[in-house]
């Protein structure tokens, strides 16, 4: 009996490397391996190769995983390598159609605005994709930038009140972003050149309080001359103007401001 049972034991240990083989194949995902050769050959600079196998998984694995990454993948690269705009779109209008809930579909729908507003000039259809970015993906992690596009579409498109909006928001959810203070600059000169000059002033005291460095603290000062100008103050423009002497770029500016303020409150 013990011959027997060893002799068994014998017999079915040849199989055990069948079984392992049938395993690892059953754990295979074409799909996968597909993607990661496509991130090397992205890596490796062999563009072609890598948009060929981005291609191919959305193509040939639609219900994977990597579909909408390898998609998004593509688009990236026909609008930042080949500045093949149209095609960069029709990639991330399929993410976005076909995988409405991936992670990456709030990506493409960032890149798409991208387009519409830097290469097309389109600050209302760029505005339209990043509306339906925060409706549909209200925890996209990068918000914060998505908030700060949407604030220069909406100044593109001459909406003062909607960009003022859009700050607002992007400095009261991530006030330690960096889009943050490149938000509280862009309401500034936003409503500056809106003529609101009394909120302009306001915004430009805050800039100068936070500012870090005395290039910044010289726009900052600036700001509030030229807010002051615009309400009529000419004393106290005249003074922010004097107080920007050895710090502002163009001297010759700031001395030909610095005159005529003088020249008018000189007159009866």
């Amino acid at each position: 009996m013990a011959c027997r049972g060893a002799g068994r034991r014998r017999s079915l240990h040849p199989l055990l490397p069948c079984a392992l083989l049938f395993l690892l194949a059953a754990c295979a995902d074409p799909a996968r391996e597909r993607f990661e050769k496509a991130e090397k050959d992205l890596q490796n600079r062999r563009m072609e190769e890598a948009l060929g196998g981005f291609r191919s998984i959305a193509r040939e694995f639609p219900q994977s995983r990597y579909a909408p990454a390898a998609l998004l993948r593509q688009g990236e690269l026909y609008g930042a390598y080949y500045r093949n705009f149209p095609a960069a779109l029709e990639a991330y209008d399929s993410l976005v159609f076909n995988y409405p809930r991936a992670p990456e579909a709030a990506r493409a729908l960032l890149r798409t605005a991208e387009v519409h507003l830097f290469q097309y000039l389109d600050p209302a259809a760029a505005a339209s994709s990043l509306t339906r970015l925060a409706k549909d993906h209200p925890r996209f992690e990068g918000m914060d930038e998505a908030l700060f596009l949407l604030a220069r579409a909406y100044g593109a498109a001459r909406d003062g009140e909607r960009q003022a909006a859009a700050i607002e928001e992007l400095m009261r959810r991530y006030p330690e972003s960096s889009r943050a203070g490149e938000g509280r600059w862009m309401l500034a000169y936003a409503l500056l050149g809106q003529r609101r000059y009394a909120e302009a002033d306001r915004e430009f005291r805050k800039l100068l309080y936070l500012s870090a460095d005395g290039k910044s603290a010289a726009q900052a000062r600036w700001g509030i001359a030229q807010s002051l100008e615009g309400m009529g103050d000419v004393a106290g423009a005249l003074s922010q103007y004097e107080a920007l002497r050895g710090e502002w770029e163009d001297p010759e500016y700031i001395e030909g401001k610095i005159e005529r303020l003088r020249k008018r409150m000189r007159k009866p």
